[in-house]
């Protein structure tokens, strides 16, 4: 049982080489036609490897570019919109403090006016 496995192991795999080997064969066995056909065939295929190496390298060239410029752009993007709410915050700030100066200034006018007043009154008595 055990070597008939083996023989049929062996057989098994013998068919699936058997085709590789024959595919294999030397240059010397064959014409000068097929040689050529296959020159050619190989040929075609390797410029055509190039072009298809050569377009992805492009390919990848221009990703990386785009990738570069659009970093650049949300880099300057977030800088003008730190910028815009940097420019914002100093506003609320500038028109708190204009709120608080025309508050001081009204304080100031009534003041005047109630020390006018009193003056006034002083002066009567």
């Amino acid at each position: 049982m055990k070597t008939s496995n083996i023989l049929s192991i062996l057989a098994i795999g013998s068919l699936f080489l058997l085709p590789a080997f024959t595919n294999a064969q030397d240059r010397s066995a064959m014409s000068k036609n097929e040689i050529t056909k296959m020159d050619s065939v190989e040929s075609a295929t390797s410029k055509a490897e190039q072009v298809q190496k050569s377009n992805d390298e492009s390919r990848m060239k221009e990703a990386k570019l785009d990738r570069k410029q659009t970093r650049a752009k949300s880099k300057d993007a977030k800088r003008v919109e730190r910028e815009a709410s940097n420019a914002a915050r100093e506003s609320r700030a500038q028109v708190r403090t204009e709120r608080k100066a025309q508050k001081s200034r009204k304080e100031a006018t009534k003041q005047a006016k109630r020390a006018s007043e009193a003056r006034e009154k002083s002066d009567k008595n």
